[in-house]
C-alpha cells in the first residue's frame, strides 16, 4: 500500500510542476547565475523580432553570433576565438558586406574594454571593396582606397 501511494505522488507532482525544455536545445538558460547554452534576445515585447541570436560557454559568447535589424535583416556577425579575438562583418541594408575586421575583449579586474584592431576591409553598397582602415587600440591609424578590380570578361 505505501509504494502505491509513493507511486500515485509522484505521478501527480511529475505531472503538475511546468517546466521548460530541458538539454542543449534549451533557450537563454541561467546555471549558477551564468549564462549558458543557446541564448536568443528580442526586440519587441512579443518576441517576434529576434535581435540577437548566439551561444554562451561559461557566462562568456561563443562561437558564431548573429545580431539582426527591427525588419530582420542581418545587421552584423561576430565569430569568438580564443583570448577573446573575434571577427566581424558589418552589412549594409541591402544585405551586402559593408566592412569586416577584427577587434578583442580585455577583462580586467573593474571593466571590459572592446577595441577593433588590425586592418579592416570597407565594401560599398554592391559588395564591392572600395577602401580600408588600419586600426591599433581602437583608434583609426589611416585610411585608404583601393582601386576598382576589373570586370572579368566571358570571351
Amino acid at each position: 500500500m505505501r509504494w502505491l501511494f509513493l507511486a500515485v505522488l509522484l505521478l501527480i507532482t511529475g505531472c503538475s510542476v511546468q517546466r521548460g525544455p530541458v538539454g542543449f536545445w534549451s533557450r537563454n538558460r541561467l546555471v549558477h547565475n551564468e549564462r549558458r547554452g543557446p541564448w536568443r534576445t528580442y526586440l519587441d515585447a512579443a518576441d517576434t523580432h529576434v535581435g540577437t541570436r548566439g551561444h554562451y560557454r561559461h557566462d562568456r559568447p561563443v562561437g558564431y553570433w548573429r545580431y539582426y535589424r527591427y525588419d530582420g535583416s542581418l545587421e552584423h556577425t561576430e565569430r569568438y576565438h580564443r583570448h577573446g579575438e573575434m571577427r566581424l562583418r558589418y552589412f549594409h541594408p541591402n544585405g551586402k558586406l559593408a566592412s569586416q575586421g577584427q577587434a578583442r575583449i580585455e577583462v580586467l579586474p573593474d571593466t571590459m574594454h572592446f577595441y577593433w584592431y588590425g586592418t579592416w576591409r570597407l565594401y560599398d553598397t554592391t559588395g564591392r571593396e572600395n577602401g580600408w582602415e588600419l586600426y591599433q587600440n581602437g583608434w583609426r591609424a589611416a585610411r585608404g582606397t583601393t582601386a576598382p578590380k576589373p570586370l572579368r570578361s566571358n570571351k
